[in-house]
Parts: C-alpha cells; sequence; structure tokens
C-alpha cells in the first residue's frame, strides 16, 4: 500500500512539474507577445536552462530586444558547445556582432562557419540558408563555393547558387548556374526552364542568355540540353523562325522523326508566323512518307494556306476555290480515317463559313455523322459542325437534335460543353432567353473556363437587355440580326439593327448594334467602315462593357487590315494604361511590344 502511495506521489509530482513548464512557457510567450520583454527573460532564462534547444530561439530575441547583448553573447556561445560546435550558432553570434556594429567581429565569425565546413551536403545547404534568412549573400554564396570544393564536385549546388545570384541581381552569375546544371537536368529541362522564365524579364537579361547558349552550342554540338535551351528562349520571344532552325538541326542530330519541329510549327501557326510555320511543316514532308508525321504535316501545309488567306484582308472567292482544291487532293491522296476526316471538317468549314455554300458543307458531313465506326471524337464533331451549318440553312431542329446527341454522347468532355453552349445560344437565336439562362447558368459552374467565359458573357448580355424599357422586342431583334450575320444574310442584319434604333432610339442596345455593324462590314471587308462603328463606342460609350473589345479590335484592324502600325499601337497602349482589368490586357501589351521592336 505504502509503494502505491509512493508512485502515486511521483507520479504527481511529475505532472505537475509538467504543467507548471507548459504554464512557463505560456506566461513567457505572453510576456514576449505584449512587448514585456523583461519579464518575459525571466522566464525564458528558466525554460532555456531546463531545455536549451527547444527555448533558445525566443530567448535570444528576448535579449536582443532588451539589448542585453553580453547575455545574448555568453547564451549562444553556451548553446554551441552543448551542441558540440554546430556551425549555425556561430552565424547567430556573428549576427548578434552586426547588430552592435561590431563587423569586423562579425565577418571574423562568417569566415570561420565557411572555414571550417564538413563535407556534407546537408549541413552545406543549411548553412548557407541560415546565411540568406539574415541577408547575407555574399557569404552564402561563398558557402555553396567552398562546398563544391569540399565535396569535390563542381556541379553541387548549381540550383541553389542560380536562385541566389537571382536574389543577388547577378543575372550573368545566375544564367551561367543555371547552364551548369542543364547537363544534368538533360532529360528534364523543365526545372531549368522554369528558374530562367522568372528571371528572363526583360531583354537584356534574354540577350546575356541567347549570347551564353550559343556560346556553349558552339563549343559542344552535342551537349543538347544547351540546344534544346536555345529553341526554348527563342519560342519564349515568339522568334519561330529561329527556334525552328534549331529544332530541325537537333532533329538531324538526334535521328528524330520531326514530332518536336511539328509543336514549334504549330505555335508559329497559332501566333501567325506563316513564314515559319510553313518551313517547319516542310521540313517533316521533305522528310519523306516512312516518318509518322508526313501526312499531319502535309495538313498543317494547308492550314497555314487556309490562316493566310482568311488573315489576308483582300482575299478573293478565286483564293477561296484554290484552297478548297488543295483539300479535295489530300482527302483524294490520303484515305486515313482520321486525317481525311479531318481534312473534311476543314473542307466543310470553308464552303460553310467562307465560299458561303452550306447545302455543299452539309453534304460534305452527312456521311461522316452516319458512319458509327468512326472514331468517337471525330463522329461527334462531325455532328457539331453539322449542327452549326443547319443553323446557317434555318433548320434549328436539326441543330437542336444534333446537339443534344453530342452533349449526351460527351458528358463532362469539352465538346459535351460546347455542344450544351451551341443549345444555349441556339436558343437564344430563337428568343427563347428563360431556356438559354437555365443552360447558360449550368455551364457557368461546371465547365472549362474557355467556354465558362462565353457562357458568361450571353447570360450578362441578355441579363442586362432582358424586361427593359423596350420590353424584350428589342433584345428578340438583335437576337434575329445576330443570327442572319451568322447566316451570312449581311443586308437583312443590317436593316434589322437599323429598325430597332428607328423603333427603340433610347434602346440599351446602342453599343451591341454598334458592334454588331462593326462585325458585318468586317465580313464585307469593308475595314474603314468597320472601324467607324468601333470608334463610335470607344466616343459615346467609353465606359461601358465593350469599351475595351472596341479598342482592342481597333487595333486589329488597324495593324492587320488597314496596316497603320501606329494606329493600332496606340489603341493597344490605351488598353494597358486605361483597363487594365480587361481580358485583352495580356494580348494587347504582347501586340504593343511586338509593334515597339521588342524582340
Amino acid at each position: 500500500m505504502k509503494k502505491i502511495c509512493f508512485l502515486i506521489i511521483l507520479f504527481t509530482s511529475f505532472t505537475t512539474y509538467a504543467q507548471t513548464g507548459d504554464y512557463d512557457a505560456f506566461l513567457a510567450r505572453q510576456f514576449l507577445q505584449n512587448g514585456e520583454y523583461a519579464k518575459a527573460a525571466e522566464y525564458f532564462e528558466s525554460l532555456f536552462a531546463n531545455n536549451a534547444e527547444e527555448y533558445y530561439p525566443e530567448y535570444i530575441n528576448v535579449l536582443i530586444q532588451l539589448k542585453d547583448f553580453s547575455k545574448a553573447e555568453k547564451t549562444i556561445k553556451t548553446i554551441y558547445k552543448q551542441s558540440e560546435n554546430n556551425p549555425l550558432y556561430l552565424i547567430d553570434l556573428g549576427d548578434l556582432f552586426l547588430k552592435q556594429n561590431k563587423e569586423e567581429e562579425a565577418n571574423k565569425q562568417f569566415n570561420k562557419t565557411i572555414k571550417e565546413l564538413k563535407p556534407n551536403l546537408y549541413d552545406i545547404q543549411q548553412i548557407a540558408t541560415k546565411f540568406i534568412q539574415l541577408q547575407q549573400l555574399e557569404y552564402a554564396q561563398k558557402t555553396y563555393e567552398r562546398g563544391k570544393d569540399i565535396l569535390k564536385n563542381k556541379n553541387a549546388f548549381n540550383l541553389e547558387l542560380a536562385h541566389l545570384l537571382y536574389l543577388k541581381k547577378d543575372m550573368q552569375g545566375m544564367i551561367t548556374a543555371y547552364l551548369n546544371e542543364a547537363p544534368q537536368q538533360s532529360n528534364n529541362l523543365t526545372l531549368i526552364e522554369n528558374g530562367l522564365q522568372a528571371a528572363l524579364t526583360d531583354e537584356k537579361t534574354k540577350d546575356i542568355l541567347e549570347k551564353e547558349l550559343l556560346k556553349r552550342v558552339q563549343a559542344n554540338k552535342r551537349e543538347y540540353a544547351y540546344q534544346d535551351l536555345l529553341v526554348w528562349l527563342y519560342m519564349q520571344r515568339n522568334a519561330f523562325d529561329e527556334a525552328i532552325l534549331q529544332a530541325k538541326s537537333l532533329d538531324l542530330l538526334r535521328g528524330e522523326d520531326g514530332e518536336n519541329v511539328l509543336r514549334i510549327a504549330r505555335t508559329a501557326l497559332a501566333q501567325k508566323d506563316f513564314e515559319a510555320a510553313q518551313k517547319g511543316f516542310q521540313y517533316i514532308v521533305d522528310k519523306g512518307a516512312s516518318y509518322p508525321w508526313y501526312v499531319t504535316a502535309n495538313l498543317e501545309l494547308i492550314n497555314v494556306k487556309r490562316d493566310k488567306i482568311v488573315n489576308s484582308p483582300n482575299y478573293t472567292r478565286a483564293d477561296l476555290l484554290s484552297l478548297k482544291k488543295t483539300y479535295q487532293d489530300f482527302i483524294s491522296n490520303f484515305k486515313n480515317e482520321y486525317t481525311a476526316t479531318t481534312a473534311t471538317l476543314e473542307l466543310a468549314q470553308l464552303e460553310a463559313l467562307y465560299i458561303h455554300e452550306v447545302d455543299t458543307a452539309i453534304a460534305l458531313l452527312l456521311p461522316l455523322t452516319e458512319n458509327t465506326r468512326l472514331q468517337k471524337e471525330l463522329y461527334d464533331k462531325a455532328k457539331l459542325h453539322l449542327g452549326d451549318y443547319y443553323i446557317i440553312a434555318d433548320q434549328p431542329w436539326e441543330s437542336l437534335l444534333l446537339y443534344t446527341q453530342v452533349e449526351k454522347n460527351e458528358k463532362g468532355n469539352p465538346l459535351g460543353e460546347e455542344a450544351k453552349f451551341r443549345n444555349a445560344k441556339l436558343a437564344y437565336y430563337k428568343g427563347d432567353f428563360g431556356w438559354a439562362q437555365t443552360q447558360l447558368k449550368i455551364i457557368k459552374a461546371n465547365t472549362s473556363e474557355y467556354i465558362s467565359n462565353d457562357a458568361i458573357d450571353l447570360s450578362v448580355f441578355i441579363l442586362d437587355n432582358l424586361n427593359t424599357d423596350d420590353t424584350d422586342y428589342a433584345l428578340l431583334k438583335f437576337a434575329k440580326a445576330d443570327l442572319l450575320r451568322y447566316q451570312n444574310k449581311l443586308d437583312e442584319a443590317e436593316d434589322t439593327l437599323n429598325d430597332i434604333l428607328q423603333n427603340f432610339p433610347k434602346t440599351a442596345l446602342q453599343d451591341d448594334i454598334l458592334f454588331l455593324k462593326y462585325t458585318i462590314e468586317k465580313d464585307r471587308q469593308h475595314y474603314e467602315k468597320a472601324a467607324s462603328y468601333l470608334q463610335q463606342i470607344i466616343d459615346k460609350y467609353g465606359t461601358d462593357i465593350l469599351a475595351d473589345n472596341a479598342l482592342f479590335y481597333l487595333g486589329d484592324l488597324y495593324q492587320n487590315y488597314l496596316k497603320d502600325e501606329e494606329k493600332a499601337k496606340g489603341y493597344y497602349e490605351k488598353i494597358i494604361l486605361e483597363y487594365k482589368d480587361s481580358t485583352f490586357s495580356i494580348e494587347a501589351r504582347k501586340r504593343y511590344r511586338k509593334l515597339r521592336g521588342d524582340s
């Protein structure tokens, strides 16, 4: 019994002690938080005596706050000895001397830390990190450099050094460190590219990187990492001609199949660098039919021709018919299911939207939508496009059926999202705004950003103009005009818009009418007149939702159609300066820089 009582008393004592320790720590931290440093010091001194490592950081902080440097120095030296000379405490000692303006003594401790470095990767990293935390970047660099020597590894800490040199704004040094590491990361350069991308904020730094890469490529043509990075850099600068030239060289050196060249050429095409894209695709075609990307590259060459034509300000029907013949020849020569079907889809689009032979487009797609053996994605894409062309052909019920089929068959996929949005847009065209809004609400909540943004735009437009003083009539008429324009019935569309203005001169749709008139005139290739409608939006409705749209498309008109780059630059600059939150601001900035002559 006595033994049991003794154990109970002993346990109680230990519990009380533990609770007391915890309570003291609580009080110490409360005093510290409240700025009562003298009281906090009393508690932390006792806590430090019992558990030096745990309470050291807080105790030192308190002593520094009290400017009790003598006791702080003694405390650091104590824990340094207890820790078997952990060099991190020497750095703390040096930092303490700096706080007393004893720079010479501080440097002595910092240099001692580096001199006594042990050949241990983790320890070296810890010490360098400690220097960085204290903003002692020079000493951090010295730590890494000495670490390389004592580890006898010239490539140790390349990435750490690169980041450090970036902090020091030593761009040349940073680039050198990253490029030293590149051969070790040759199979996965993403880490290097991400690090460089964060630093390539100006053209000067990009120039330094390009110069250094070219030097290393010349020195060692078999070190492919440098050539891969050079291709990457050219892509960052939208220098697609140079990127493709370098990629072709790599393709030959490594005996590849042209896939990387294909990827770059596609990017060039998307950015409307038609000459560079053509060179890339032609290179793959010239490799011969035995290569896997031969057929694809042939089709992409046609796409280059298509984009050059439709982006030209004055393309003719003869241009379109020539392009049509090129597609037909391709389909005849390459009967592979995927490529022939893709080409047929593109040909149908050409017929429906540019040549304006919608019946021909429908005839091209009907066999595809009846071919159940067709690859699922192509099968549903054909249905989606066919639905679009039935709208042009004034057969909306056929469109509704096809969109619904695709929506069901591609549930949860981008094509299904597209189909749902098209159904909502069809309801808008028909004037069924309530049902359109119901669908748009679902789309906004559950689809990809791209489709969701389109859904938001249409939803906001309907909400802003539904049940206004004009009743719904003005919106019904506008939706009809929008449909007529899509059907290429441009005169009827324009008459409908004029009818709205005549009957509802104060309609809230004024700026939307001007914008639709711009699209009509652009379709007619009347670019000056198109520009005048956009200018009216800016002049009359400069604070409304379409103002930044009007500015961007004015810039586009003057850049690509009216060939007045100075005017284009002015409109892009206005977006950058006055519409910083615009969805066009990033693209406007890119175009502005390009027109200004930035690389």
